[in-house]
């Protein structure tokens, strides 16, 4: 939980890295500049307790929303809150919150993962009690807070890998049951929304699809793991996303890397495949992009496509790097031929991706340190205040 003192250090290091140099890729930065709506935007996902790691948590979600509205305050993009930490582990999963998200489905947890149920169960309870105490700290904290609030969550076809039937077969290869998630998650992520939004706020949501591509080329595997699901046609594919895109508040689909399809024996380039989804916005980890996938985000930006770039989780160990993130950024994007120009409307992630391995336990040794997230955020918000100045 944020300390006014380390508030006040928080706001100071960021406009530190604001006017760090005087180049133009560096210049944003009057400190008294306002940070685009785009970029003040949270990524929030509420911590949730997990009994089946073997404590219950002690860190409240209250202390995460309180840290979270205070940063927004400041007009720093803030780390994604996905979890708190315990005996130095990570205590939370993004599959988790998504189940308790679904509509009209019940679903309880087994040593293989989520599985849907017939019934209520106790792991659904605390779910959905996790998200009631969630929403109160939101409408606690962010009363006063007029703006954006961004849910990261999964996508619908990373959920659908990730659950089960009541048989323990893979709800992947069930088309009715594929049908039903992907329909109740949508139902259920709009009415959370709902609800955020008759707070006064502006809530947007972040669908984090990691695993298109083993669905649409049929490598995801069976239960058993000797053998692999069937391939989901494209038809079925696109059209859910679309149709989930269409039931929410605006949308950043956010993908893994801009790498192109290939299936059934052509090639199908990333910002084709995004134009299929529906998707208006789309993030990517900036670590990710080669050559071939800088001219896919010139394809999609000259489309009206929304572009944001996720900094690395670790890009706060080396706080006084602004200059060369903002010429990582521009380099490539005018070596292209692309105005520089055209970056000032590119948004910006910074932190962790959201924890969807089963169980959600990772040493923390491999985790950024509190000090490295904020320096990490004090970065992004100098970085988009860089962009904005360009010339």
């Amino acid at each position: 939980m944020s300390t006014s003192s380390e508030s006040r250090a928080t706001a100071e290091a960021a406009d530190r890295v604001g006017t760090a140099s005087t180049d133009a890729c560096s210049a944003a930065a009057d400190p008294d500049t306002v940070v685009p709506a785009a970029t003040t935007t949270g990524i929030w996902f509420p911590t949730v307790r997990d009994r089946r790691a073997g404590y219950i948590a002690t860190s409240p979600v209250r202390e995460a929303a309180a840290a979270g509205f205070d940063l927004l305050d400041q007009q720093l993009p803030p780390v994604p809150l996905t979890a708190h930490r315990a005996e130095d582990r990570w205590g939370a999963e993004a599959i988790g919150r998504a189940v308790g998200l679904l509509t009209d489905l019940h679903v309880d947890r087994t040593s293989f993962g989520w599985r849907l149920t017939a019934s209520a169960s106790k792991d659904e309870r605390v779910e959905d009690s996790a998200l009631v105490e969630a929403f109160d700290a939101i409408a606690e904290y962010g009363q006063s807070w007029p703006g954006q609030i961004q849910l990261s969550l999964p996508g619908p076809w990373t959920l659908v890998t990730t659950l089960s039937l009541r048989s323990g077969a893979r709800v992947l290869g069930d088309h009715g049951a594929r049908r039903d998630v992907v329909q109740a998650y949508a139902f259920g992520i709009a009415a959370f929304t709902d609800k955020i939004a008759a707070l006064g706020m502006q809530p947007t949501v972040r669908l984090v699809e990691t695993r298109l591509k083993p669905v649409l080329t049929g490598t995801w595997p069976s239960v058993s793991g000797w053998r692999s699901l069937p391939a989901i046609s494209e038809t079925q594919v696109w059209a859910a996303l679309d149709s989930t895109l269409r039931h929410l508040p605006p949308t950043v689909l956010s993908l893994p890397n801009l790498d192109p399809l290939y299936l059934s024996g052509k090639e199908i380039p990333a910002a084709e495949a995004i134009g299929r989804t529906g998707a208006r916005s789309v993030s990517v980890p900036l670590a990710t992009l080669n050559s071939d996938s800088w001219e896919q985000l010139a394809i999609l930006a000259e489309a009206g496509t929304g572009i944001w770039l996720h900094l690395p989780a670790r890009a706060g160990e080396s706080p006084g790097a602004l200059t060369q993130w903002c010429e990582r950024i521009r380099t490539p994007w005018t070596r292209i031929g692309m105005g520089p120009k055209g970056l000032r409307d590119f948004g910006i992630i910074a932190g962790p991706e959201l924890p969807m391995n089963h169980p959600p336990l990772f040493e923390a040794a491999n985790q950024p340190s509190p000090e490295h997230n904020r320096a990490t955020m004090t970065i992004a918000a100098g970085l988009r205040r860089a962009l904005e100045e360009i010339e």
